[in-house]
């Protein structure tokens, strides 16, 4: 209908990176995503990585974007984030919601794998788990 209005849902989130092939297969095995889809997505959103400046080695400033990945098996996240030695911001931690952790990405940005709690809030559960 007409009336109803449409909210705004995020569809892609683009990365620069100073080597983007090599940042989307990171992600690809850091977190267990299938190399099968030439689109790299991971809960309905895309990401996309693009080259960006080769003078910064690093993000200058990792904390302004966190990506947040809900996994089924943090530990399964933890060996293949510790297999591609990852720098750990965050160790692993059991927290009321459930366990998070926080690693550096291929160029410095943070990215925080999270396994909800049963518990937990619903907007911490997976969509189909709260209907």
């Amino acid at each position: 209908p007409a009336d109803v209005r449409r909210r705004a849902r995020l569809r892609a989130i683009t990365l620069e990176s100073r080597a983007p092939d090599r940042a989307a297969a990171w992600y690809r095995r850091a977190l267990g995503l299938s190399d099968d889809d030439p689109l790299l997505t991971a809960g309905g959103v895309e990401l996309r990585f693009r080259l960006g400046t080769a003078d910064a080695p690093n993000t200058v400033e990792p904390a302004r974007i966190v990506l947040n990945f809900h996994v089924d098996d943090i530990r399964a996240a933890e060996a293949r984030l510790v297999a591609l030695e990852a720098v750990w911001v965050r160790e692993l931690e059991r927290t009321r919601w459930g366990i998070i952790g926080t690693v550096l990405d291929f160029d410095g940005n943070y990215v925080q794998i999270v396994e909800p709690a049963p518990d937990s809030p619903p907007c911490l559960q997976r969509k189909e788990e709260h209907r």
